[in-house]
């Protein structure tokens, strides 16, 4: 009996782990798509015939749609479940993606137009994919591993620049930058069919299965008898009038902040002011990427570690944050660096910051229950992501308002501040928001 139950445990260890995997392969793959844009960017401004201002807008366009798609993408998460808006999503995802090849072969103004709308469609597609890898893990994984669990898919923000950055550059430099657009195409189909055949929703014998069997009969049970709440009770109003909740919304928007820099400006920074080649972007990009990937899977296991040592959740949690925050403030530095590999080590080290920083999405699924994982991981990622609209733009105009990147990078680091201060003094004590049963309808 005791083997046959320890296979089973095995068992469920391979399956998750397996779950896992896949959720780090298509997380790198979506967070590739969006560095087209920035690695490309010269090629693409030269082409498009358009400027900074512009292209800060290009850059914002999924940005915008991406944030207004959290609710939404959470709230029909919550309804149908992860594992069928994932795979509809990535469907979806891989056919907007080729169609943003087909926009070279336009004329310039229509290539702008259309590649415009198409970024738009992608940002409100990929909205639920992170608050569903965050609803996954808090489903399938206990809380002694959720640190590690979650610092894993979130790493693949940066592995993603590490995998196909080179690739990205060697393709744009070699073919153009349309072609791209068609190799994602081609990965997105590879990710689709994955996750058709080896995903499956956790069962009452997994970790969360049993809370979350629970809570969908009750919503069976209450369907029946549907009754309007309060404006008060209702889910969404008391997450964002939650003083914990809010305060790990702002605190994701001003750590978010920073990873925009790198996606977006940061290969346009080293072409226009350090005179490097795109192909040369694509390899020199890939070494602060590497760090912060580095950091991310460290701070995760930093942050089990201190659990595992008996150390309040809260603790465990903010300090990765609060440390990795203090490196990432070595920015400002930056334009001080009068060789290139001086500058690639000091954004190394401060992208290894925001690395080992990127706890927030533990924190999702620490704090979430079953009833609103997905509305909860929404909205921290509409509040994140938000800088994905606002920062791209600000820097934009810095750059053609000082012709440098001094100010830019001043933006940034205030932006590290900001999230020591909010998880330090605001967010107060991490923990699970209790189950309205009456929000389950």
């Amino acid at each position: 009996m005791g083997a046959f139950i320890a296979i089973r445990k095995s068992r469920r260890m391979q399956t998750r782990h397996g779950i896992l995997l896949m959720l780090f392969f298509f997380s790198a793959v979506s967070f590739s798509e969006r560095s087209v844009l920035s690695i490309a960017g010269a090629p693409i401004a030269s082409d498009l015939g358009i400027g900074d201002v512009a292209m800060g807008f290009l850059f914002s366009a999924f940005g915008w749609a991406y944030v207004l798609g959290q609710v939404p993408g959470g709230l029909i998460l919550d309804r149908f479940g992860s594992g069928k808006v994932y795979g509809t999503v990535i469907i979806a995802w891989m056919t907007v993606i080729a169609l943003q090849g087909v926009t070279g072969f336009l004329s310039p103004v229509v290539a702008l137009i259309s590649l415009f709308i198409l970024r738009i469609l992608c940002g409100l597609i990929s909205a639920p994919i992170f608050p569903a890898n965050a609803r996954i893990v808090g489903e399938w994984f206990p809380p002694s591993e959720r640190g590690r669990a979650a610092s894993i898919f979130s790493a693949a923000q940066y592995f993603a620049i590490v995998l196909f950055g080179p690739v990205i550059g060697w393709i744009a430099h070699s073919f153009g930058w349309t072609y791209v657009f068609f190799f994602f195409g081609i990965v997105g189909a590879v990710c689709a069919a994955l996750w058709m055949n080896f995903y499956r929703d956790p069962t009452g014998e997994v970790n969360g299965g049993k809370v979350e069997t629970e809570v969908k009969v009750e919503r069976r049970e209450k369907e029946k008898e549907p009754r309007k709440l309060p404006w008060k009770q209702r889910p969404i109003v008391m997450l964002l009038t939650n003083r914990m909740t809010l305060g790990i919304y702002i605190g994701q928007y001003c750590v978010t902040a920073i990873t925009y820099f790198f996606m977006t400006w940061f290969p346009v920074y080293l072409v226009t002011e350090k005179g490097l080649s795109v192909l040369e972007v694509g390899l020199v990009s890939t070494i602060p990427a590497m760090a912060a990937f580095f950091g991310q899977l460290w701070g995760g296991r930093f942050s089990d570690d201190l659990v595992a040592r008996g150390i309040a959740i809260s603790k465990a949690r903010k300090a990765p944050i609060i440390v990795g925050m203090l490196c990432s403030m070595s920015i400002i530095f930056a334009e001080l660096a009068e060789s290139i590999v001086l500058l690639v080590v000091i954004m190394s080290f401060a992208f290894f910051g925001r690395g080992f920083g990127g706890m927030g999405w533990a924190i999702v699924a620490e704090t979430s229950n079953p009833t609103n994982a997905g509305l909860n991981g929404g909205l921290f990622n509409m509040f994140g992501n938000s800088a994905g609209i606002i920062t791209p733009v600000v820097i934009g105009f810095l750059v053609q308002w000082t012709g440098s990147f001094e100010l830019a990078l001043l933006y940034v680091g205030i932006h590290a501040v900001l999230a020591i201060i909010c998880y330090a003094f605001f967010v107060g004590e991490i923990k699970q928001i209790p189950i309205d049963h009456s929000a389950a309808t």
